[in-house]
């Protein structure tokens, strides 16, 4: 479904929006003209777990759930994420399999964007696509310091040396 949405409102979201920060205006011109609107209700998987990616989303309005399979137990509950946030980068750079199931908790609106869209602005508009590729890496760094803390965290906590790496013995 195309936007129903005004184009100054959406790009001034878009701008509050950290992948999107910066980024010149013919540049939001060309990913608003890119961008799809998908409406979910409660309880609707967005995406699963081990499936081919080709778009990441952003949520405009409503709650998602991201999970990941555990290790015979139900899944793990790994973030809630709401308006402005986003999910799904990874799967437009690396083109893998996706990485945990999205669930809607709240009656969500979301603008998707494919690794195809990616691709035209690259061949479109070089220096946005730069900058778009920076902002999602600055992104996913982000994601991942959190990530490492919070692992460091549980680790400490649980008195766990099987997740803290360790120096090889000299040889």
């Amino acid at each position: 479904m195309r936007l129903m949405e005004d184009v100054a409102h959406l790009k001034e979201f878009l701008s509050s929006i950290a992948i999107f920060g910066g980024l010149e205006d013919s540049t939001l011109d060309r990913i608003v003209s890119m961008l799809r609107v998908e409406t979910f209700p409660i309880d609707s998987v967005v995406v699963h777990e081990g499936e081919i990616g080709q778009s990441m989303y952003v949520v405009r309005s409503g709650q998602v759930v991201l999970y990941r399979k555990g290790s015979g137990q139900p899944a793990i509950r790994i973030a809630r994420l709401g308006p402005g946030q986003c999910f799904g980068e990874m799967a437009i750079i690396d083109i893998q399999a996706r990485s945990a199931t999205v669930v809607v908790e709240r009656p969500a609106v979301m603008y998707s964007l494919t690794n195809r869209d990616l691709f035209q602005l690259y061949n479109d508009d070089m220096p946005g696509y730069v900058m778009l590729i920076q902002n999602l890496c600055r992104e996913l760094s982000r994601r991942l310091r959190k990530a490492d803390a919070k692992i460091t965290q549980t680790a400490d906590a649980a008195g766990d040396e099987t997740t803290q790496i360790r120096e090889s013995p000299a040889k």
